[in-house]
């Protein structure tokens, strides 16, 4: 018994604190140097990566496989094979590289709209922040219009790579929103519930909307019928009334239908 219970805690830990995520960015953006500044806790020489580097991340209980994807433009074409079963991803964008910076923005905005990808958790690392002419972070989340994501948590992070300041603490932030998240034991998308409740009730706006419209449409363009159709109706009210109450003997059925012919002659 108590080996089956030690499984099913293993299982359970083991499917929270396990997460893939995947490093993305332009060539030379840094991604190689953070992966091994946060796998090896040091500086490593490194050259552009050709395909992937996969190395196990641990931040204190929680584990990461993470994946570190060439940046070049034939690699960026097949970036899309390694999405699937991805919790999140870190996006690193080269604070001072004018050349790739439009370029970056674009692979970026390309990245989230995958549906694969879609409310993954994303952390951005805005490296080389110590370097003179790198741009800030408000003019980062403008440019890269962060504040406009609505699908996904997210977190932009300054740091410098090669001096390992500010890296930690963005795993840290990634650590504990996978963590609280729960992988496939939580809702990926926080605003989700939002999103649908405000299609039904934008839905249920549109009906009511539209009956109003051809409430009044009808009664600006067909008021002469109407009013005929009201007065035959009230008539044929008053008598139904004096049948039920049996105090006019014509027949129920026959009463009904040459009411019906009548009111139907009027239109």
């Amino acid at each position: 018994m108590g080996f089956i219970l030690s499984k099913i805690i293993e299982f359970f830990t083991r499917s929270r604190n396990n997460f893939k995520i995947l490093l993305l960015g332009m060539q030379n953006a840094g991604k190689t140097t953070i992966l091994y500044r946060l796998s090896l806790g040091q500086l490593v020489k490194t050259t552009p990566t050709i395909g992937s580097n996969v190395e196990e991340l641990i931040y204190e209980n929680v584990k990461f496989q993470a994946w570190d994807l060439g940046g070049q433009e034939s690699t960026r074409s097949y970036w899309d094979v390694y999405y699937m079963n991805t919790d999140g991803f870190i996006y690193v964008i080269d604070s001072q590289d004018e050349n790739n910076y439009e370029e970056s923005k674009n692979q970026f905005h390309k990245v989230i709209k995958n549906s694969t990808l879609k409310n993954s958790t994303i952390l951005i690392y805005a490296n080389k922040q110590d370097l003179p002419g790198a741009k800030t972070i408000e003019q980062i989340i403008k440019d890269y219009q962060l504040d406009n994501i609505r699908n996904h948590s997210w977190k932009i992070q300054p740091c410098s790579a090669t001096r390992g300041e500010g890296l930690i603490e963005g795993l840290k932030w990634l650590s504990e929103q996978l963590t609280f998240r729960g992988k496939n034991n939580f809702p990926n998308n926080p605003y989700e519930s939002n999103e649908e409740n405000e299609k039904e009730n934008n839905q249920t706006n549109n009906i009511e909307n539209s009956e109003v419209k051809l409430t009044v449409n009808y009664d600006v363009n067909n008021l002469n019928n109407n009013n005929n159709i009201n007065n035959n109706a009230e008539n044929f009210k008053e008598q139904v009334k004096e049948i039920e109450s049996g105090e006019n003997n014509i027949n129920n059925e026959d009463n009904i239908d040459s009411h019906n012919i009548e009111i139907k002659n009027e239109n």
